[in-house]
């Protein structure tokens, strides 16, 4: 793994937040009298709410998952060639493109709300949410699991920890 990649993610990441933060205000986005109920405020219907924001938010999660994968691999020193670094390459790769797919289906949603694919009960963008993004991370867990004792904390590392506690003293 090149060693620039990480603080490159990170840039990017923040370069993301600023244009955000500073991203203007929606227009109805908010305080709209309710029909029923007078005392409550609203919002529109959402598309002209998150048009402007959405391929931010999109950019922000992608370079945030690509952070969170390189993370993982360089804490490891796993090289990328190894079986560890492929298969983070692969999770993350996963794990972008069910991201991906859930905030498409959910602009999808938001261009025609009449036409939206449901998914068992549930929208096709929330159901991206629930079983993709709530379950496809545990991949990570599991390659950390799986090559905890082979490359995360080795005999090595092991046999270096009490001269490091040693040396905090």
């Amino acid at each position: 793994m090149t060693r620039w990649l990480i603080p490159l993610l990170l840039i990017a990441s923040w370069t993301v937040t600023i244009a955000i933060l500073l991203s203007p205000e929606p227009v109805a986005g908010f305080a709209i009298p309710h029909d029923v109920v007078p005392k409550m405020e609203q919002g529109d219907d959402g598309a002209q709410r998150h048009e402007h924001t959405l391929l931010l938010g999109w950019m922000f999660g992608v370079l945030l998952i690509a952070a969170f994968g390189g993370l993982i691999g360089w804490g490891s020193g796993t090289p990328w060639g190894s079986l560890m670094g492929g298969l983070l390459i692969t999770t993350t790769v996963v794990v972008e493109g069910v991201f991906s797919a859930m905030c498409w289906s959910y602009h999808r949603q938001l261009a025609n709300p009449d036409a939206m694919p449901f998914f068992g009960s549930f929208p096709a963008s929330t159901a991206w949410q629930l079983y993709g993004m709530g379950s496809i991370p545990f991949l990570f867990v599991g390659i950390y699991v799986v090559f905890f004792r082979r490359q995360i904390v080795t005999d090595r590392t092991s046999a270096e920890f009490p001269h490091l506690s040693k040396s905090s003293d």
